[in-house]
C-alpha cells in the first residue's frame, strides 16, 4: 500500500503540485508574519539593551493612572530639584534630568516630517550631556549649544535633506526657526523606530516642550564598584513621594515589554489572514481530495478486492495527504522569509514604516508553521479518505467514477441547518449581548456560518448554477450550454471550489461595506454635529498641535467670525481612562452642536465638566453631580457634572472648558482650530485668508467641510487597501482550487470531451465551454461571499451604532466590481485547464476508461 500511494502521488504530479501551493502560500503567509514580528521584536529588544547600557538607574514619577489604548501610563513630572538630591547620593557617579514633548521638524522643501496622526511620533527632548547616559550618539556636528540649536536623527536629516549647518523650522506648539548643530543615530539605529527627534539644549526644552522646573525623568549613573540594585536602594531613601527609582535593567525590560505590547495587536491581525488563507487552502485540499477518492472509485474496489483492509486504503489516502502537507510546510517556512520582506514593504506602502534588523528565524515559528501546514492537510483529506474507505470490492466493476448529482442527503441539509443556526445564534449574542470575550464568540460563530453555508453548499449550488447560467446558451449557444450543464452536473463539486471562493470574497465584502458606512456616519456626522465652515487640522496627532496663539490670529481676521481651540488629553474620569476634549464653552454653541440634555455649555467653568448622555446613563450620574476626575499634571480632582449632551461627533464623551484645562494640563495646544467665516464672506475668500494665517505652521492644514470629511476617512481608505492587499492571497488560493478543480474534472471527463470532439466540438469551442463553466463557479462563490459580507456588515455596524457607526451604507459599485473582477478572474484560472483539455488526442480520449 506504501508503494501504492507513493507511485499514485507520482503518477499525478500536477495534482500533487497544485494541491501543495496552496497549503504553500498560506503557510508562507503565516511563516512570513512570525517571522517579521520576531525580527521586530529582535531588533527593539538588541536597541534598548544598547542604548540603556549605560545607564545604571532611572528615576521617574509613579504611575498616575495606566491611559487608553495607544497612550500608555500617565506619569506626573518630577521636580528639577531631585536631580540635586540625587547627586549627593553616595555611590552616583552622574545625574541628568531629561525632558520630552512634541516637537514637529521641517525638511529643507518646507514640507513637515513625520505624522503623528498615523505613523511614528514626532518627539522633542533634550541633549543629555553624560556621553554615558545619552541614548544618542552624534555622527556629525556638535551638541547644541545655544537655545536656537538643536540635534537631529539621522533618519530625519536623510528624509529632510538637512545638514549640519542648516537653518529650518521646528513646530513646537508655535513655529520656531533653529540651526542644525549636529545629526545623531539612535544606539544603532538612525532613529528610534523610525520617530523624527529633535533634541534642545535642557533649559530650551524645558521651556519649549516640556515645563520650566521639571524632568520628566532622572538618568543616573554609578560610581565604580556600585551596582544596579545598591544604587536604587540608595535613591529610594532619598526621594520625595510620588517618585520611584528603577535600576537600568529594569527599565530596559519594560520598554522591552511595552514595544511588544504595541505590537501585539500588528501580530494578531496579521495572522487572522494567514487563518484566512490556511482555511481557503483547506477547502482547496477537500475538494482535491474528493475529487480524486470519486475518480478512483474503481482503482480502490480493485485494491479491496485484492486484499486491502478498509484502515489500509484510509492509510494510504492519509499517507498521500501528508506528504501533500510536509512538502507544502516546509515550501511555505522557506517562503516565509521573502513573504515577511514583502510584508514589511506592503506596510510601509500605506505608511506603517517598521523598522527591522537581521532576520530572525525561530524554532517556534518553524514548529508552528510546520504543524498548522500537516495538520490544516490531513484534516482536509479526512473526510474524503473515510469516503474511500468505504468503496466495496464490487466498486471494482463499475463503468467509471461516479458524480454527485442532486441536492444532497436529508442528513447533510439537517446538518448544514444546524450548524448555521448556531453560527448565526453565536454570531448575534456576541454582537448585541453583553457577554465575556466577546470577539470569540463573534469570530467563532463567523466561522460557523461559513462552514454552514459550505454544507449546504450541494443544496444551494444547483439551483444557483441553473440562474447564474441561464443567459449563457443565449449568450454563447451551444458552449454555454454545456458549461452550464457542466456546473450543474457535479453540484457538490462546483460547491466545494465555490466554497474556497466564498470565504475570500465574503470578508471582502464585510470590509468594503464596513468601511463605507463608517465614511458614511463620519460624513453624517460633520454634518450635524459641526456648524463652522473651516478646520485647520494641527497634524499634531494624540499630544501635538498648535499653540493657542493661531487661533487668535485667526479671531482677528475680517473675514472670520469666530475662531476656537479643540484641545485634548488623556484623563481618568470616575474610573475610566479616557481622553478628554476641551474648547471654549462659546465654541460649543457657536462651532459645534453638542445637543445640551441637561445643563449648559456656558457652566464648563474651572471645576465642571460635561458628560455625554450615554456615559452619564452608564456611570449613573446625574447634573450637579461630583465627578472624579484624575489628571497626571495636578492630581485627583472633584469636577461638577455641569453639563449633560446628545452629540459627541466633534465634542467627544468627554468635554472640559479652557478655564478647567488650563488649570490642569501643563502642556496646551490646540489639536485643532474650527473656525466659523464672517456674514457676507464668500468661502473662498474666508479659506484663503485662513491658508494665508495657517502657512506659519508647518504640517497643518487648512480644510474646508468636504475637505475636513475626505481627512478623517483617509485611514479607513488605507486600511481597505492594506486589507484588499492580504486578502488578495486568499482570493488567489481560491481561483487555484477552481483550476486545480477544473484540471481534475477533465481528467474525469477525457471520454466526453473526445466525443464532443469527434462530433465537430472545435478546440476554441471546448476552451470556451471550460472558461464559461469556470465563471459560473467564481461567480457562484462570489455571490454567496457577498451575501454573507452583507449580512455581516450589517450585524458589525447595527453592533457598533453606540459607537458612532450610525449609516449602514452598502457600496453597490465597489461590490459589482467585485463581482466583474472574480468573473475574469475565473476565466484567467481556466485557461491552463482549458488548453489542456483542447489538446487532448480524440481517438485516445474516446476510448479513455
Amino acid at each position: 500500500m506504501l508503494r501504492t500511494s507513493w507511485k499514485g502521488l507520482l503518477g499525478h504530479k500536477f495534482r500533487f503540485v497544485a494541491t501543495a501551493l496552496a497549503v504553500t502560500l498560506g503557510v508562507a503567509f503565516m511563516a512570513g508574519t512570525l517571522v517579521l514580528t520576531d525580527t521586530i521584536r529582535s531588533t527593539f529588544d538588541n536597541l534598548f539593551a544598547d542604548v540603556y547600557q549605560g545607564t545604571d538607574a532611572v528615576i521617574r514619577g509613579k504611575a498616575s493612572f495606566e491611559g487608553p489604548p495607544g497612550a500608555g501610563v500617565q506619569r506626573g513630572r518630577i521636580d528639577a530639584a531631585v536631580v540635586d538630591t540625587v547627586r549627593r547620593v553616595d555611590g552616583v557617579a552622574a545625574a541628568e534630568g531629561d525632558v520630552s514633548g512634541y516637537a514637529r521638524l521641517v525638511g529643507k522643501d518646507g514640507q513637515a516630517l513625520g505624522n503623528p496622526a498615523t505613523g511614528a511620533p514626532t518627539i522633542g527632548m533634550s541633549w543629555t550631556e553624560n556621553r554615558a547616559l545619552n541614548t544618542f550618539t552624534l555622527v556629525s556636528g556638535t551638541a547644541p549649544g545655544r537655545d536656537d540649536e538643536v540635534v537631529i536623527d539621522r533618519k530625519s536629516a536623510r528624509d529632510g535633506d538637512l545638514e549640519v549647518g542648516d537653518t529650518t523650522t521646528v513646530v513646537v506648539g508655535r513655529p520656531m526657526r533653529v540651526r542644525i548643530a549636529g545629526i545623531a543615530r539612535f544606539g544603532k539605529a538612525d532613529s528610534p523606530g523610525g520617530a523624527t527627534i529633535v533634541a534642545f539644549p535642557r533649559q530650551a526644552a524645558q521651556r519649549l516642550i516640556g515645563e520650566p522646573g521639571k524632568y520628566d525623568s532622572v538618568s543616573v549613573l554609578a560610581a565604580g564598584g556600585v551596582s544596579e540594585t545598591e544604587l536604587v536602594r540608595r535613591l529610594s531613601a532619598v526621594l520625595p513621594p510620588g517618585t520611584e527609582a528603577l535600576t537600568g535593567a529594569a527599565i530596559t525590560a519594560e520598554t522591552q515589554s511595552e514595544m511588544a505590547k504595541a505590537f501585539r495587536f500588528f501580530n494578531t491581525f496579521m495572522l487572522i489572514f494567514a487563518v484566512i488563507a490556511l482555511l481557503v487552502g483547506g477547502f482547496m485540499i477537500f475538494n482535491t481530495f474528493s475529487i480524486t477518492v470519486a475518480q478512483r472509485t474503481r482503482e480502490n474496489g480493485l485494491l479491496r478486492a485484492l486484499g486491502a483492509s478498509r484502515r489500509q486504503v484510509l492509510g494510504s489516502v492519509l499517507l498521500e495527504a501528508l506528504a501533500v502537507g510536509v512538502l507544502a510546510a516546509l515550501l511555505g517556512i522557506a517562503a516565509g522569509f521573502a513573504v515577511a520582506l514583502g510584508l514589511k514593504g506592503l506596510l510601509a506602502g500605506v505608511g506603517l514604516d517598521i523598522p527591522t534588523g537581521s532576520v530572525v528565524f525561530t524554532s517556534t515559528t518553524a514548529i508552528i508553521s510546520f504543524t498548522v501546514g500537516v495538520g490544516i492537510t490531513v484534516l482536509a483529506a479526512l473526510s474524503p479518505a473515510r469516503k474511500a474507505a468505504k468503496v466495496p470490492p464490487v466498486a471494482a466493476m463499475q463503468e467509471g467514477a461516479t458524480g454527485s448529482t442532486g441536492y444532497g442527503s436529508r442528513q447533510r441539509m439537517v446538518v448544514g441547518a444546524a450548524v448555521l443556526g448556531l453560527g448565526l445564534a453565536a454570531l448575534l449574542i456576541g454582537l448585541f449581548r453583553d457577554v465575556e470575550q466577546p470577539v470569540v464568540i463573534v469570530g467563532a460563530g463567523a466561522l460557523l456560518v461559513f462552514f454552514g453555508v459550505s454544507i449546504l453548499g450541494r443544496t444551494i449550488s444547483l439551483p444557483l448554477s441553473r440562474v447564474l447560467g441561464a443567459p449563457l446558451p443565449r449568450l454563447r449557444g451551444v458552449t454555454g450550454a454545456l458549461a452550464r450543464e457542466n456546473a450543474m452536473r457535479n453540484p457538490k463539486r462546483t460547491a466545494a471550489s465555490a466554497s474556497a471562493l466564498m470565504i475570500g470574497v465574503g470578508v471582502v465584502g464585510l470590509i468594503t461595506i464596513f468601511v463605507s458606512s463608517t465614511k458614511a456616519s463620519m460624513d453624517a456626522a460633520v454634518d450635524r454635529a459641526f456648524t463652522g465652515d473651516i478646520v485647520v487640522d494641527s497634524g499634531g496627532g494624540m499630544f501635538g498641535g498648535v499653540d493657542p496663539g493661531l487661533a487668535a490670529r485667526l479671531r482677528a481676521l475680517p473675514e472670520v467670525d469666530t475662531a476656537a481651540g479643540l484641545r485634548q488629553g488623556v484623563a481618568q474620569v470616575a474610573g475610566s481612562a479616557v481622553m478628554v476634549q476641551a474648547t471654549d464653552p462659546r465654541a460649543a454653541v457657536e462651532l459645534m452642536k453638542v445637543g445640551p440634555v441637561a445643563g449648559s455649555p456656558a457652566d464648563l467653568g474651572r471645576d465642571a465638566i460635561g458628560l455625554h448622555e450615554d456615559v452619564a446613563a452608564r456611570k449613573g450620574l446625574r447634573l450637579g453631580d461630583p465627578v472624579p476626575v484624575a489628571f497626571k499634571d495636578s492630581g485627583t480632582r472633584s469636577l461638577r457634572l455641569a453639563l449633560i449632551y446628545g452629540e459627541n461627533r466633534q465634542a467627544g464623551n468627554y468635554l472640559l472648558g479652557t478655564e478647567a484645562y488650563e488649570a490642569n494640563f501643563a502642556t496646551r495646544m490646540d489639536s485643532k482650530v474650527l473656525v466659523k467665516r464672517a456674514a457676507g464672506t464668500s468661502p473662498e475668500a474666508a479659506l484663503a485668508a485662513v491658508k494665508q494665517v495657517g502657512q506659519a505652521y508647518p504640517g497643518a492644514k487648512v480644510l474646508d467641510r468636504a475637505q475636513f470629511k475626505a481627512e478623517q476617512t483617509k485611514p479607513l481608505n488605507q486600511l481597505l487597501a492594506l486589507v484588499y492587499a492580504l486578502l488578495g492571497l486568499a482570493i488567489l488560493i481560491a481561483l487555484l482550487g477552481i483550476a486545480n478543480t477544473l484540471a481534475l474534472s477533465i481528467v474525469e471527463r477525457t471520454r466526453e470531451l473526445g466525443l464532443l470532439r469527434a462530433v465537430g466540438m472545435t478546440r476554441s469551442q471546448l476552451r470556451s465551454t471550460i472558461r464559461w463553466e469556470s465563471v459560473v463557479i467564481a461567480v457562484q462563490g462570489t455571490v454567496l461571499g457577498l451575501l454573507i459580507g452583507l449580512f455581516f456588515g450589517w450585524a458589525l455596524v447595527t453592533a457598533l451604532a453606540d459607537e458612532g457607526i450610525t449609516v449602514f451604507r452598502v457600496p453597490y459599485a465597489s461590490l459589482a466590481v467585485v463581482v466583474v473582477l472574480a468573473a475574469l478572474a475565473g476565466m484567467v484560472a481556466a485557461v491552463p485547464p482549458s488548453r489542456r483539455a483542447a489538446k487532448l488526442d480524440v481517438l485516445r480520449a474516446v476510448v479513455t476508461e
